[in-house]
């Protein structure tokens, strides 16, 4: 009876222990090979925004606390949805310079701007990466993917959009 009531602790304790390393693992989403992963830096890139400029990522302006790197599709609803909360909130981004990058055609982009009133923002990088340096860095499973970064260091990555109330915490920092 004591030997069957070690075996049944010990493998009580191999359970416990597996189950408690499978939830400290990240999520499946998670691709922990990605560039993102290793250097916590924003990526070097070049963006064509919506008004036909090449944008680098040593041409954004530093006057920005914070750089928000936003993967999107103008066609997701998710995407919508982030782009429709940080404009609501915007007052609140004012030290956020937001990159928004997608694959998509550049007409489709455009009229993603311009319903979110993303166009002409000061604080606003929209348009395409046409060598896909942005999603290879961080390869995203889906979209919205989001990093903020704090004067050139990671800060933080939400693999399914950000909620933008994590976002003014983290600028506010509380």
């Amino acid at each position: 009876m004591k030997r069957i009531t070690q075996v049944l602790v010990g493998l009580m304790s191999l359970i416990a222990t597996s189950v408690q390393a499978q939830t400290q693992q990240p999520a499946q989403n998670v691709d922990m090979n990605a560039p993102y992963m290793k250097d916590k830096h924003v990526p070097q890139f070049s963006i064509t925004s919506i008004d036909g400029k090449e944008i680098t990522n040593k041409q954004l302006p530093t006057k920005y606390k914070y750089t928000c790197i936003i993967i999107f599709s103008p066609d997701c609803s998710h995407c919508e949805h982030e782009a429709a909360e940080i404009n609501k909130y915007a007052d609140k981004f004012k030290d956020v310079l937001f990159v928004w990058d997608s694959y998509r055609d550049m007409d489709a982009i455009k009229k993603f701007a311009t319903k979110f009133n993303l166009a002409g923002q000061p604080n606003v990088v929209i348009g395409r990466d046409p060598s896909f340096t942005i999603p290879t860095f961080y390869r995203p499973k889906m979209t919205p993917f989001v990093a903020l970064y704090e004067k050139n260091n990671l800060v933080k990555v939400w693999e399914q959009g950000a909620e933008v109330f994590d976002l003014i915490k983290i600028i506010q920092g509380n």
